[in-house]
């Protein structure tokens, strides 16, 4: 039934966008709200069977209830009559840009694949989307490039969800109608299971395949035959078609698509980690433990022995397949020449073309008290990682690791890159569990693992504030002591607001409303994204290594519309300084 041109209650059918196995999709505008959406109707034959409304209606709310950055948002859903017949629809949100499947026939037509960023940015996208979804028992059951779309910022999002459970019954599948698309779907799927969390990891393996090879894993005539290959085929080496990716890389995909689901990656995190950890080096033979699970987002990179930097920034940020290290084994040695420790990191490979950072441009203005963690996708949970705790409760963002002189890096939405004249405000409160030098504090204009900068406090009521450009560190106020005191700060226990005003050329800091900091600093990074800081003791004779940081009322604003209100001026600052020997 061609609806074109009709309207189903408040929404007007304007432009047919595309039409899949179970649904058309249709450009529509909401005459309310006065705004375009997307409208998914699903096709008669499959709405026949007994109860079926019932169904399309709990297990629509359950979808209208998904809430993520990177899941496409379901605004309504009902169902009309056309001539004694019922139209089941879905009403979404619009999202204008490209999807993946023509960004990918758009490269092959120039002969050219997808690069490793935006690889990267679809792998880190998606797999937060799903980790969010399974963690509230749904499963997607139809993921493939036709359903990753791009929006206007270049963020990847994933559409369709739970359109693949609404319309999967008993009967459509022995009838020999199985719930997904062929070229990505799972062998359980193919002979007719309903799947679970692990089909979706399976069906993204299959698209990680594609995009570093320009090819499907599995291709022939009909669609049976291509069901068959996914069900008996071992899985073809992706080195073969794309010589240019590490091993490590390779042997995720196989992973991710293993026959038996148990052999599989059971966590989108899990997945996640792993990618981003073999994406790290260009060397085959490293050792890669693909076997760690979780957290989903970056941790700490543990020191090495290259580049020298102060032992409490033993860190790096995970940010687009850069922070893993830590988790795949990086092993950790001392100069015993010098208290400092240092680190190595690998560059990310390409994959023909060259590879560059591509971050979702900011500021992106947001207020987050973290009430609680569905409120707060964004950030990071970790429960599972015996070293490291991410948990949002009782109204603050709690962070805690037990690893030996390091720093822990958390960041807010990695692909997202916040402009310079912008104002980074947080609570940090050190608990008095802490050994007086843990530090914590703000990370912002980070580009990736070699590339950022941190303003921090210490329980000893000390300040400071630090650059890493090209993997080597520099103490932003060249002062003699890398650390100053301040009377601004409270002690271990009580709460400090950290304020980092950044207009590009000047970086002022303030703790509790009073002026610390105040340096003018060459823009070598004038932009990026922003997270939090937790470095435990510096010290060697610390036994039981331990930091935690209760966060609060992180925000971000434009500078241009906000000015910060303060108790000191820039001379009180530098005088402070002066006299801590500076």
């Amino acid at each position: 039934m061609d609806l074109l041109g009709t309207r189903l209650g408040r929404y007007e059918l304007r432009e047919r966008l595309g039409k899949g196995g179970m649904a058309v999709v249709y450009k529509g505008w909401d005459t309310n709200l006065e705004r375009p959406v997307a409208i998914k109707v699903l096709h008669e034959y499959l709405v026949e069977e007994q109860d079926f409304r019932a169904r399309f209606e709990r297990e629509a709310k359950v979808v209208a209830s998904l809430d993520h950055p990177n899941i496409v948002q379901v605004y309504d859903f009902d169902v009309a009559e056309r001539g004694g017949q019922p139209i089941y629809y879905m009403v979404m949100k619009y999202i204008p840009g490209k999807s993946l499947r023509a960004l990918m026939e758009a490269d092959a037509q120039t002969g050219q694949r997808l690069t490793m960023t935006e690889i990267t940015n679809v792998m880190s996208s998606v797999c937060s989307a799903l980790q969010y979804a399974h963690q509230r028992g749904m499963v997607h059951r139809d993921v493939t490039p036709g359903n990753i779309l791009f929006d206007e910022q270049g963020r990847a999002v994933l559409a369709d969800f739970g359109i693949a459970r609404i319309v999967t019954s008993q009967r459509v599948t022995q009838s020999g109608t199985t719930s997904g698309t062929p070229l990505y779907m799972a062998p359980e799927q193919g002979i007719g299971e309903a799947g679970d969390q692990r089909s979706d990891l399976y069906s993204l393996g299959v698209i990680l395949y594609e995009m570093l090879t320009g090819k499907p894993p599995y291709d022939a005539d009909s669609a049976v035959a291509v069901l068959l290959k996914h069900i008996n085929e071992p899985v073809p080496s992706a080195l073969l078609k794309n010589s240019q990716i590490p091993a490590a890389l390779d042997a995720v995909v196989m992973r991710a698509m293993a026959k038996d689901a148990d052999e599989r990656f059971q966590t989108a995190g899990e997945l996640l980690m792993a990618y981003e950890a073999a994406i790290t080096t260009n060397d085959a033979t490293r050792r890669q433990d693909l076997n760690r699970t979780e957290p989903m987002s970056p941790v700490v990179v543990k020191p090495e022995t290259t580049n020298r930097r102060p032992v409490w920034l033993y860190s790096a940020i995970g940010v687009i397949g850069l922070a893993m290290l830590a988790a795949i084994g990086t092993l950790i040695s001392r100069n015993t020449s010098n208290p400092a420790a240092t680190l190595t990191l690998a560059v990310p490979t390409s994959n023909a073309r060259p590879f560059a950072p591509s971050m979702t441009s900011g500021p992106r203005e947001f207020t987050e008290t973290f009430d609680s963690a569905d409120k707060a996708p964004y950030w990071p949970i970790t429960l599972d990682d015996p070293d490291i705790y991410r948990q949002i409760e009782n109204g603050v963002y709690h962070i805690r690791h037990t690893l030996p002189a390091a720093a822990v890096t958390t960041i807010y939405f990695p692909t997202m890159s916040f402009n310079s004249q912008t104002v980074y405000t947080a609570d940090f409160t050190l608990t008095d569990k802490n050994a007086p030098d843990t530090a914590s504090g703000i990370v912002f204009r980070f580009r990736d693992d070699d590339n950022y900068y941190v303003f921090a406090v210490n329980g000893m009521g000390q300040v400071s504030i630090w650059s890493r450009f090209n993997g080597e560190w520099q103490e932003l106020r060249g002062l003699s002591k890398e650390w100053t005191d301040t009377t601004a700060a409270k002690p271990l226990g009580q709460a400090n607001q950290l304020k980092l005003v950044d207009d590009l050329r000047t970086l002022r800091g303030y703790v509790n409303d009073q002026l610390v900091i105040e340096v003018e600093s060459e823009p070598k990074l004038t932009r990026g994204a922003i997270g939090i800081y937790l470095a435990s003791s510096a010290s060697p004779l610390t036994k039981d290594p331990f930091a935690e940081v209760m966060v609060d009322n992180f925000s971000v604003e434009d500078l241009q519309e906000s000015a910060p209100t303060v108790q000191a001026t820039s001379e009180t600052a530098t005088a402070e300084a002066t006299r801590q020997g500076g």
